[in-house]
């Protein structure tokens, strides 16, 4: 057999086996628990389907545009274009992410002893700058459109 590794976008909600099967109209069965805690599950094509809690919350997180497992779709792309966008909105994620490391550090709000001297994270925030600055520059020359406004919100 092949591995393989999948990337989808659905909506879920919490519902119980027997939750799921009053929803669909279904007697459930003699051998299925009732109070089997789990999702009732919606793809994007209109598709419902129910899945057990422990392996819902394995293979899914709740989505949140300034994270990164929220690139992971552009990132799948077969489309290049999606995929800078990926790599675009990813540095986006982590500088910001840097940058509010620093700002606690800074107001000695740090929950851990960072292992490096400020002047290497500087140095790193320097080059992600310039980064994001050249592949910003690429995205006009190449007719890439970004949108920052949801990756704006990590700052």
């Amino acid at each position: 057999m092949k591995t393989y590794i999948g990337t989808k976008k659905l909506e879920a909600e919490q519902m119980t086996r027997g939750e799921y099967n009053e929803y669909r109209g279904w007697t459930i069965p003699e051998n299925e628990n009732p109070k089997d805690e789990g999702y009732l599950v919606e793809y994007s094509d209109g598709y419902e389907s129910w899945s057990p809690k422990k392996q819902f919350e394995e293979a899914y997180r709740e989505y949140n545009e300034s994270e990164l497992p929220s690139t992971a779709i552009l990132m799948n792309s077969a489309d290049y274009k999606e995929r800078f966008k990926a790599e675009y909105y990813q540095l986006k994620i982590r500088f910001f992410g840097l940058m509010n490391m620093c700002g606690k550090w800074d107001r000695d709000a740090l929950t851990f002893e960072p292992t490096c001297p400020r002047s290497t994270y500087e140095l790193q925030l320097k080059a992600m700058k310039d980064y994001m600055a050249i592949l910003e520059m690429r995205a006009v020359m190449e007719g890439i459109e970004l949108d920052t406004s949801a990756v704006d919100s990590c700052n």
